[in-house]
């Protein structure tokens, strides 16, 4: 979300972490905003050389707090602020008009730049979506044009439709590895099924190794020796490796086939940490 007010501008995600410090260049954009107050919906983006988002770029972004860094990053891999809705214009709420109204007061409100852009839609969704899918591009969202903004909801007015199955899942602990991956071999992940945190599968693959490097000097501040399942599952893990419990509290994004019966994860690949969920949003929907 962005918060204008006059002059001023404040950037938060979902768990209502400030990030003006970590996006310097995106402070700009307060004069893009053709109000004088405001308050938009939209998402950080940052793109690869071929124009698309780059989950990789984004978290090397996300997770660096030392200023010159950040100032670093943010000319070599700059952000931009991809605009989806507005709720508020000049103190007047807009939350109970319809998406299609919101839509076009957006267009008067933002003078888009390198750093702001309005998301692109349109009603030929089915095109949208082939043309995402050529792209590599993980999905569309699929809105009724006189839908309102329900706040902090669900909707089925609103709906994800992506070309592959993602997973956000809560990070309940790790498992040792061998040779270059002995301290951390794959993440032993859950989602809360029917109000219960349910284990969902391992993960072992898609990391960097500045991810696990990153990965493993989170989760050692983490550790406790109580398992966050009840009962402890079956982690059909060779001897050789060991489980690790951490407390559940980081959530990362998992690339999967499908769930099995037992509601685990087939194939799946690491994408990234994610920093704007808590973990109880992390609900496996099946």
């Amino acid at each position: 979300m962005v918060y204008k007010d006059k002059n001023k501008i404040l950037i938060i995600n979902r768990r209502d972490v400030i990030l003006n410090s970590r996006y310097p260049e995106l402070l700009n954009i307060v004069n893009n905003v053709n109000a004088h107050t405001a308050i938009l919906d939209g998402e950080i983006v940052v793109y690869d050389e071929k124009g698309r988002p780059d989950f990789y770029r984004l978290a090397e972004r996300e997770h660096v707090s030392q200023k010159l860094r950040i100032e670093l990053l943010s000319r070599l891999i700059p952000a931009t602020y991809i605009v989806f809705d507005i709720l508020e214009k000049d103190d007047v709420k807009l939350i109970a008009k319809p998406l299609i109204q919101r839509k076009s007061i957006l267009q008067d409100v933002v003078n888009e730049n390198s750093e702001i852009k309005l998301c692109f839609y349109t009603t030929n969704g089915e095109r949208l979506f082939r043309v995402t899918k050529s792209m590599g591009i993980e999905g569309i969202m699929g809105k009724e044009r006189e839908s309102l903004y329900y706040p902090g909801e669900r909707k089925s007015c609103w709906l994800k439709i992506k070309h592959l199955k993602t997973l956000d899942a809560v990070i309940c602990g790790f498992t040792t590895g061998v040779g270059r991956r002995e301290p951390l071999g794959s993440l032993i992940l859950g989602c809360y099924y029917r109000g219960k945190l349910r284990y969902v599968g391992k993960v072992g693959t898609g990391f960097t190794e500045d991810e696990l490097k990153r990965l493993l000097e989170k989760l050692e501040n983490l550790k406790t020796s109580t398992c966050p399942f009840h009962p402890e599952p079956d982690l059909k893990l060779p001897r050789v490796r060991k489980p690790v419990w951490v407390r559940p509290v980081l959530i990362c994004e998992v690339r999967f086939m499908n769930l099995t019966k037992e509601l685990i994860m087939r194939a799946p690949v690491y994408r990234r940490l994610r920093n704007d969920k808590s973990p109880e949003e992390c609900i496996l929907e099946v």
